[in-house]
């Protein structure tokens, strides 16, 4: 019958923790197993190697660079223009590219000073740009804030015209690195063509993040 056998409950231990009965891990052995996994790390520290030899590459010639930046700008969205010459170069810009605001002139950085707000650098619409050199496998200008005053002046533009001297195109991300040393300058950017964006669906999208339209004026 029901009540006639009794049964006791299993007794926890006092020093029983909150997700079951385990002891415990005290703040003295937390420590000592942190010191105790550091000074492993210290003491199997890798050995140092020496750097790897620069690899370089063979360098092309600057027809065959030329007409590959031209081909792979056009590739990427950009459009590019020969001048043939740095005497064309302002000519050509103010026929074409009339009203765009060109930071190669002293009096635009004055209109537009580094402290420039992002309202007033918004009414941009037209910019162009001096690039320091150029990369031929993937259409690429280099420029950093000695070419324009603002960091934002490169993407809040919609049309972006960048003038580059044909001669300074080297082939490869290798060699333009190098290039660029070590320089001190705080900004630098490169740029290939307008700005590109894509979903899953597979649309894409030119001035999402930047420059609806890309020109490279080569002189």
């Amino acid at each position: 019958m029901y009540g006639e056998k009794g049964e006791s409950c299993r007794k926890f231990p006092k020093n029983r923790s909150n997700n079951g009965t385990k002891k415990p891990i005290r703040e003295k052995e937390v420590k000592m197993d942190r010191n105790k996994i550091l000074q492993t790390i210290r003491k199997n520290k890798a050995q140092a190697a020496p750097l790897p030899k620069t690899f370089s590459t063979p360098e092309e010639e600057p027809k065959k660079l030329l007409d590959r930046f031209k081909e792979i700008l056009q590739q990427v969205g950009g459009e590019c223009f020969d001048v043939k010459g740095a005497e064309n170069l302002n000519l050509f810009v103010e026929e074409h590219f009339p009203g765009a605001k060109d930071f190669r002139k002293k009096e635009t950085w004055e209109k537009y000073p580094p402290g420039c707000g992002k309202e007033e650098l918004s009414q941009l619409g037209a910019v162009i740009l001096e690039a320091q050199f150029g990369v031929a496998e993937n259409g690429a200008v280099w420029m950093d804030e000695s070419n324009f005053p603002n960091r934002l002046v490169p993407f809040i533009a919609e049309k972006l015209v960048v003038c580059l001297d044909s001669e300074q195109i080297c082939g490869n991300m290798h060699t333009a690195y190098s290039r660029l040393g070590n320089r001190t300058n705080g900004f630098g950017v490169f740029v290939s063509g307008p700005s590109k964006t894509a979903d899953i669906e597979q649309n894409l999208v030119l001035g999402a993040h930047g420059a609806k339209e890309y020109f490279v004026v080569l002189f």
